[in-house]
């Protein structure tokens, strides 16, 4: 039986993800031994490491990281994570900020970052963040500590995603991305994003963006006709 240590860096109250969590951990208690750790109102990386240090010394085989504001986790998506038989493995998000774009994303030459909207199955990618994301206890090896770190973005300190990936990409290691299921964020689902974006394009004034969007939704996106100033980091 494999064994998941599922840890939760907890800020928010969101009513969605504690029902998703209860029903989650019930639904895989018996295929897998797991145990968990949620720690509220911590500074992210400081939460993240406590638990990968805690999670290396009790031996389990994985570290699952979850969001707490993602929901509708099921043991289908679990079973997909460690059947991707990798390093690190996540499922498919949005971004909860338009142009709610998939959260899945791979470097440009430039080093500007692109969704990957029309993944099938497993997916390498250079980057991603942890809303529900199965890390091997020997991913660890790679890494020097302390293993989550805080990163300078868009006026945000405590990003450690980018970071995270950014080093593993260095010693060869893609996380991989899997298309299989798509979790819920906030008020981002399968069923509402592509409305969610339509609506934002009026609201907004997001036309730019839009452009962007419906490129990628269709598969005619050519890089050449990207303008830089609209592409940056999906905030996750």
């Amino acid at each position: 039986m494999k064994s998941i240590y599922i840890g939760v860096c907890k800020t928010r109250d969101d009513k969605r993800f504690e029902e998703s969590f209860r029903n989650f951990t019930d639904s895989i208690c018996r295929k897998y031994s797991i145990c968990q750790m949620v720690i509220r109102d911590t500074f992210l990386p400081d939460a993240q490491n406590i638990i990968a240090k805690d999670f290396l010394q009790a031996g389990y085989d994985y570290l699952l990281l979850l969001d707490d504001d993602q929901w509708g986790h099921t043991l289908e998506m679990l079973d997909t994570l460690i059947e991707a038989n990798t390093y690190v493995a996540t499922i498919k998000t949005y971004s909860r900020h338009y142009p709610y774009a998939c959260a899945l994303l791979n470097y440009t030459k430039d080093g500007l970052t692109l969704p990957i909207e029309n993944g099938e199955g497993y997916v390498k990618c250079d980057l991603t963040g942890f809303p529900m994301t199965l890390i091997s206890r020997e991913t660890f090896s790679f890494l020097e500590q302390p293993y989550f770190r805080p990163y300078e973005m868009s006026g945000r300190n405590w990003n450690s995603d980018v970071d995270f990936f950014n080093r593993l990409n260095n010693v060869g290691i893609k996380p991989i991305g899997c298309f299989q299921h798509i979790l819920n964020h906030d008020k981002i689902t399968a069923d509402n994003v592509k409305q969610l974006r339509y609506e934002e394009r009026f609201a907004g004034n997001n036309i730019a963006h839009w452009r962007l969007q419906r490129a990628l939704e269709s598969g005619t996106f050519r890089l050449e006709d990207l303008p830089k100033e609209i592409l940056c980091h999906s905030e996750q």
